[in-house]
């Protein structure tokens, strides 16, 4: 039988042909995992993440895809769209092809569905930090929030708008932190700010924009949005209102998504791509895959960078006057 599954030695055509008939009836399924194994390795990495559609998520693919060849490894993209069913599709799918390891983006604040397969696949955690036995590599949020902030704070802007996303974020508790470090270097708390909690469409961007700006007693000067797929939405509640980018209202995203550079103005932002740390991030997963040694538990905090445009205006000579 193996023979004629495999088709790496000769069988008689009646035998194959009885072979298969079995198969069919027996719905018989090899399994992934021996072959795997027998032949030293599948070469196959899954790339699990929350949602492609995000502008984000495109890049990091085309990231984790170029380590992945380059160190002779094929990559199995899974969306899970956000769902937490479907991360447990795709695992226990990857687990069945005997991947040899796992890049994970999670969808969610608990991985608890996930854990059964932690310590049993080679796997690095990507953007979160979990206290789970595996790698987790992130972007240092509070950091990176506090560059953002502080930068605005240098410019002279007192009354900043925050707009955040999912406020339940493991990642926008960590960039508020941020914002409240930056703050109390300037003598000022987060009641100071203007923050705006769960945006969730454009158009909840769009709106809050319109109506932050509407009126003129103690206007806000910027913005601070916790990411950069919100810029475009506010920049059209912001042109909308009569005002102006940088005159009257200065922008600063999060991302560094590819074509923030080409807005109208280019917006400022903080660039934490995982091209910067994907050769590590990759590198922690090929050790474990090597040795076939799942990796305990670590955490790896990796540095953005802030990227100066021209959507942040300095106003120190106004709002100091």
């Amino acid at each position: 039988m193996s023979r004629t599954l495999s088709g790496v030695a000769f069988v008689n055509e009646d035998v194959q042909k009885r072979v298969w008939q079995s198969v069919r009836e027996l719905d018989y399924r090899p399994n992934q995992a021996a072959r795997s194994l027998k032949r030293g390795g599948s070469k196959l990495v899954g790339l699990v993440l929350p949602d492609i559609t995000n502008p984000f998520y495109p890049h990091v693919v085309q990231c984790m895809e170029s380590c992945a060849v380059q160190n002779g490894y094929s990559l199995i993209l899974c969306d899970a769209v956000g769902d937490v069913n479907k991360e447990i599709e795709y695992f226990e799918t990857l687990k069945r092809l005997f991947v040899d390891g796992i890049l994970y983006i999670a969808s969610t604040e608990s991985i608890d569905h996930v854990i059964p397969f932690i310590g049993e696949i080679p796997m690095v955690i990507i953007n979160r930090y979990f206290e789970v036995n595996a790698p987790c590599m992130n972007i240092d949020n509070v950091d990176a929030a506090f560059k953002a902030m502080y930068h605005l704070l240098s410019n002279g802007h007192r009354r900043v708008v925050i707009m955040v996303s999912d406020k339940e974020r493991q990642y926008n508790r960590e960039r508020m932190e941020g914002v409240r470090l930056a703050l109390e270097k300037f003598g000022m708390s987060l009641s100071d700010c203007v923050i705006i909690r769960g945006v969730s469409s454009d158009h909840d961007i769009y709106a809050n924009t319109r109506k932050v700006f509407s009126e003129e007693d103690n206007r806000p000067t910027a913005i601070f949005l916790f990411n950069d797929y919100m810029a475009f939405a506010a920049y059209r509640g912001v042109f909308e209102s009569g005002l102006r980018i940088p005159e009257d209202v200065s922008i600063i995203g999060f991302d560094d998504i590819p074509f923030v550079q080409y807005m109208f103005p280019p917006l400022t932002t903080i660039r934490h791509s995982i091209s910067d740390a994907a050769d590590e991030i990759f590198d922690t997963l090929l050790r474990q895959m090597e040795s076939r040694v799942c990796a305990p538990h670590s955490y790896v905090k990796y540095k953005s960078q802030l990227i100066i445009r021209e959507s942040v205006r300095d106003v120190s000579d106004i709002t100091h006057a």
